[in-house]
């Protein structure tokens, strides 16, 4: 009879337990299983948009091989518009941007590169569109334009490119004293025996430094 009521007593307190914390309980459980199905749902979403902008991508990369700006813009438009998140867009806004160059088309080279300024997350794709950008101010003579790109935030990694293009805007300007800083303060940036540090001493000895 001992055992029956200390099975009762226990069988009551569950039933308290549950009338109380129930419904909390059940909540939290409904709240994990909902986030954790979003988030799985959200990781499929993701896969699935990579893989339709990788067949996007891949119509930019034909037409690129062919010089056709045309289609090389739409395909790339598309890629912003549909698929802004992923690295296809970054990718594309920058290949689109080469090929415009090469088209002698410098507007939409910027334009190109502008958009992957303003939208792209990674550090290092902004990095190589200032780059870009200062070397189409640079081949337009927009000296002050050219270093004002070089002028911007960018992972250490990059910072011998930027010195090397600066010193090649100054030298452009014809401030060699300038010049002169930015080609050493590049070689200085420089790791070991890379392949860019001949050709940036040919250009600081071509200053008579």
């Amino acid at each position: 009879m001992a055992y029956d009521l200390q099975e009762q007593e226990q069988i009551d307190s569950m039933k308290a337990f549950w009338q109380q914390w129930g419904k909390l309980i059940g909540g939290a459980v409904l709240a994990i299983s909902v986030a954790y199905l979003g988030y799985k749902g959200y990781g499929y979403y993701q896969s699935a948009q990579a893989s339709k902008a990788a067949v996007v991508f891949a119509d930019v990369e034909q037409a690129a091989q062919t010089q056709d700006l045309s289609k090389v813009k739409s395909a790339a438009a598309q890629l912003q518009a549909d698929y802004a998140g992923t690295a296809y867009a970054a990718d594309a806004a920058l290949l689109a941007a080469k090929v415009a160059f090469e088209k002698n088309d410098p507007a939409t080279a910027q334009a190109q590169l502008g958009w992957v300024v303003q939208n792209v997350k990674d550090e290092s794709m902004v990095a190589v569109a200032h780059l870009r950008l200062a070397t189409i101010q640079l081949d337009q003579k927009h000296y002050d334009a050219a270093l004002a790109e070089l002028g911007q935030a960018h992972p250490s990694a990059f910072d011998a490119l930027f010195l090397d293009l600066r010193g090649d805007v100054q030298t452009a300007k014809g401030d060699k004293a300038a010049a002169r800083d930015a080609y050493k303060a590049a070689l200085a940036k420089l790791v070991g025996d890379s392949p860019n540090r001949q050709f940036i001493q040919t250009k600081l000895d071509a200053l008579g430094a």
